[in-house]
């Protein structure tokens, strides 16, 4: 009896974390106080970040002029849903895989930053993120707003292909919880910044250049836990999740703080999961320095 209560609780846990795997705030290290957390989400250099609302579903977004926004493209795709059987430790379980995908309709779109409330005008996906032979690879688009928002300073966008190994700050809205408990993972909507470091760069090329930046979370005691870069966390380590897709991460260069990704999501190992929570999880972010001549052309 005892074995079938564990193995339920196994299942049931399992569920509530796959459920928000599809999402993509923060998590955070279970050592340190949340309120540190938010404490730096709160710095003016990270007014610029915000809410996107699809109508069914939403991320975060960057505002990068008065009238226009960064965000994830993935973001902005519809579907139905699909039942399908998922076998996790010889347990089945059932998730939904999207089916009949179509793109959000721009009416439907709107974003909120600092109180500020405005539906979109205009949505534009990167075209080689729809494409055949590179879909999924330039996870960004570009929405133009119905009208300015301000007194908001917008993000600098960074134009050097120099962010490995940055020491960079992730900023966004969605699930949050400590890394070591999963099953306390939820949404609270709360904005949210952690610390990490660019330790890899990966994804499809794009004029040559790899897209994607990649950071895993490392644990303050247990090195087996890291899987790029150094295995020292930083004092705000985190990793992204339910409700980052399409928020910023920013560094500072030269006194000045500039936008250099936005979140393309996490790629979460679930037995892994099982076993060290969130330690040992990476995130990555689209490399804005490749897409700033498409971003000025729209």
């Amino acid at each position: 009896m005892k074995t079938e209560i564990k193995q339920n609780r196994t299942i049931i846990l399992t569920l509530s974390i796959l459920s928000f795997l599809t999402y993509f705030s923060g998590i955070i290290r279970h050592d340190i106080p949340e309120n540190k957390y938010l404490r730096l989400a709160k710095q003016k250099q990270f007014d610029c970040v915000g809410e996107i609302f699809t109508g069914t579903s939403g991320g975060s977004c960057i505002l990068i002029t008065d009238k226009f926004v960064l965000s994830a493209a993935h973001i902005f795709l519809d579907s139905d849903t699909k039942a399908d059987t998922l076998k996790v430790d010889g347990k089945s379980m059932i998730t939904f895989s999207p089916l009949n995908i179509r793109v959000t309709d721009v009416s439907k779109i709107y974003i909120l930053i600092k109180g500020q409330k405005v539906k979109a005008k205009k949505l534009t996906l990167h075209p080689a993120y729809l494409d055949s032979l590179t879909k999924g690879s330039c996870d960004i688009a570009l929405i133009e707003l119905e009208q300015p928002l301000k007194n908001i300073l917008p993000a600098k966008l960074n134009t050097a292909f120099d962010e490995l190994n940055s020491n960079v700050v992730g900023v966004g809205y969605g699930v949050s919880g400590p890394a070591d408990r999963p099953d306390l993972v939820a949404p609270h909507n709360k904005k949210i910044a952690g610390e990490n470091v660019v330790d890899s760069l990966s994804g499809a090329k794009y004029s040559g250049f790899e897209t994607l930046m990649l950071c895993d979370l490392d644990h303050p005691s247990k090195q087996e836990c890291n899987k790029m870069g150094s295995s020292q966390p930083k004092p705000l380590e985190y990793v992204c999740s339910g409700g980052d897709s399409g928020g910023g991460l920013f560094r500072q260069k030269n006194n000045t703080w500039e936008l250099i990704g936005v979140c393309s999501g996490s790629n979460v190992d679930i037995t892994i999961l099982m076993k060290t929570g969130y330690y040992g999880q990476t995130m990555r972010w689209t490399r804005v320095s490749l897409f700033t001549e498409w971003i000025n052309q729209q």
